[in-house]
C-alpha cells in the first residue's frame, strides 16, 4: 500500500490552488460576494494561499526556492521593497499604501506562478482555464453587443446613450478589455502554426475572428497599433524556429488566418462590415488622422496625452529621478493645470518612472527586455509543442503590450499583465531546467 505523504499532499492543494486562482485574477470583482465586490474569489484564494505558505515554512522551517529565473524574481522583490520605502518622501500616504499593497500583491502573483508551474502538466491545466476565461469574456462582449447585457461591474452601467457602443465584458472599461484582448489574441493565432489537430485549429480560428468583431467594439486605437506590431513578431520567431512543420497546410492557414484578421479590422475600422456599420466607427474613436489636430490644439484624446506625458517629465525631473513615491503620480498631476479631471497617466511606463524613479524604470526595462530576449530563445529552440505555443504567443504578446500598455489608465491592478509575466517566467524556468537536465520536458 502506497504510503500517505502529508507533506507531497499539501505542496499539491497549494500549487493547483494557486493555479486555479490565475484565472480568479481575471474575472476579478466579477467572481465576488453579492454586494460585497472587494469579497472576491481572487481575494479570498490569495489570503488563503499565502496564509497556506506561511503555515508550510513554518512547519518545515525552511524554503527551497531553486528556480532558473532567480535574476527576475530578484528584481521584483527589490522593485517592491523599494515601493514601500519610497512611502517616506510620498505626500499622499492613503495611495502610497494602497499602491505597495497592489504591487506586493501583484508581483507574488507573477513569482508565485514561476513555483506553481513547474511542470508541463500544470502549465497545459492552467492555458486550458485561462483560455476557457477569454472564451467567456468573448462570449459576455458579443451578448453586450447583440443586446443591452451589461456586468454590474462595467462603468458603462448607467451612462447615457452614446457611451453604450462600447464593450467591457468582464472589466470596468473598454480599453482593459482590449487589452486583454489583444494579450490572448496570440495564442489564438499561433495555433495554426503549432497544432497538428483540426479539431484543435478551427476553434482558435472562429475564437479568433470573434476577438477581432469585440476589439472594434471597444474603440482602442493603442491596441490596434499593439496587434500591428505583434503580428510579425509571432511571424519571424516562427520562421526561425528550429524543427517547424513543414506541412505547407499548417503556414498557409496561418498565415492566411492573420491576414483575414487585418483585413477585418480594416474593413470594420471603414464601417464596411455589415455587422460593423455603426456610425462611430471610422469616425471617431478608430481615426488616426485626428491626433494631430488634436495635439496641436491640446484637445481631445491627443491632446491630453501630450499634457500627460508633460506632466509627467515635469514630476520626474522635480523629484530628482527618485521618483514622487508609490502611488503618487495622480496626486501630483492632478494639480497641474489641465489635467484636473484626467489625471490617470495611460502610460505604464511613465508610471513606474514617475513613482518609481529613474532606478526602478532602469531596472524594469532591463526586466523586460530580458523577458522579450529569453522567450525568443524559447520559442526559437524548444521541441515541445506546448511550450513552444506558449513561448512563441508570450512573446508575440509582449512585445504589442509595449504599446498595448499605453491603453489602460494604470496597470498596477490589472491582473492579465502579471499573469503574463508570470506564465512567461514559467516557460522560461521549464525550459532553462530541461536543458540543465538534458532530458524530455516533464
Amino acid at each position: 500500500m502506497r504510503r500517505f505523504d502529508s507533506r507531497i499532499t499539501f505542496l499539491e492543494v497549494l500549487r493547483w490552488g494557486f493555479v486555479l486562482m490565475l484565472p480568479a485574477a481575471v474575472l476579478g470583482s466579477v467572481a465576488a460576494w453579492p454586494g460585497l465586490r472587494t469579497l472576491s474569489a481572487f481575494r479570498v484564494l490569495y489570503v488563503s494561499l499565502g496564509l497556506g505558505t506561511v503555515a508550510w515554512i513554518l512547519y518545515r522551517r525552511s524554503l527551497s526556492l531553486r528556480t532558473n529565473v532567480t535574476p527576475f524574481l530578484l528584481f521584483l522583490a527589490l522593485w517592491t521593497a523599494w515601493t514601500f520605502v519610497s512611502l517616506i518622501w510620498a505626500e499622499d500616504k492613503a495611495a502610497g499604501i494602497r499602491y505597495a499593497i497592489f504591487l506586493t500583491m501583484m508581483a507574488s502573483l507573477s513569482a508565485g506562478t514561476v513555483l506553481a508551474i513547474d511542470n508541463v502538466k500544470t502549465l497545459r491545466a492552467a492555458l486550458l482555464l485561462l483560455v476557457a476565461v477569454f472564451g467567456a469574456s468573448l462570449a459576455i462582449a458579443l451578448l453586450e453587443i447583440a443586446s443591452d447585457f451589461r456586468l454590474p461591474t462595467s462603468g458603462l452601467v448607467g451612462l447615457p446613450d452614446r457611451y453604450q457602443w462600447a464593450v467591457t465584458s468582464f472589466f470596468y472599461n473598454q480599453n482593459d478589455f482590449a487589452t486583454y484582448i489583444a494579450l490572448w489574441l496570440p495564442f489564438l493565432l499561433a495555433m495554426p502554426f503549432v497544432a497538428r489537430r483540426v479539431s484543435v485549429v478551427l476553434p482558435a480560428v472562429v475564437c479568433a475572428f470573434l476577438s477581432a468583431i469585440c476589439l472594434l467594439y471597444t474603440g482602442s486605437r493603442t491596441n490596434l497599433l499593439a496587434l500591428v506590431v505583434m503580428a510579425p513578431a509571432m511571424l519571424a520567431v516562427l520562421a526561425l524556429r528550429r524543427g517547424t512543420s513543414s506541412k505547407r497546410w499548417q503556414w498557409v492557414m496561418g498565415i492566411a488566418l492573420l491576414f483575414a484578421v487585418a483585413c477585418f479590422l480594416f474593413l470594420g475600422i471603414r464601417g464596411e462590415v455589415p455587422l460593423m456599420r455603426l456610425p462611430w466607427l471610422g469616425v471617431q474613436h478608430w481615426r488616426f488622422d485626428t491626433l494631430e489636430t488634436e495635439i496641436d490644439e491640446g484637445s481631445g484624446s491627443g491632446g491630453t496625452r501630450i499634457k500627460l506625458i508633460e506632466g509627467a517629465v515635469r514630476l520626474s525631473l522635480d523629484s530628482g529621478l527618485l521618483g514622487v513615491g508609490a502611488g503618487n503620480a495622480e496626486y501630483h498631476l492632478r494639480q497641474i493645470p489641465g489635467l484636473e479631471k484626467v489625471y490617470n497617466l495611460h502610460n505604464w511606463w511613465l508610471e513606474v518612472l514617475v513613482n518609481g524613479g529613474a532606478l526602478v524604470f532602469v531596472g524594469y526595462l532591463a526586466f523586460y527586455a530580458a523577458l522579450l530576449w529569453s522567450l525568443f530563445r524559447v520559442a526559437r529552440d524548444t521541441q515541445d509543442g506546448l511550450t513552444a505555443l506558449a513561448a512563441t504567443s508570450l512573446f508575440a504578446a509582449l512585445v504589442g503590450y509595449i504599446l498595448g500598455s499605453l491603453s489602460p489608465s494604470s496597470a498596477i491592478h490589472f491582473t492579465p499583465m502579471w499573469i503574463h509575466f508570470g506564465l512567461s517566467l514559467a516557460v522560461i524556468n521549464l525550459h532553462r531546467a530541461h536543458e540543465a537536465d538534458g532530458g524530455p520536458v516533464a
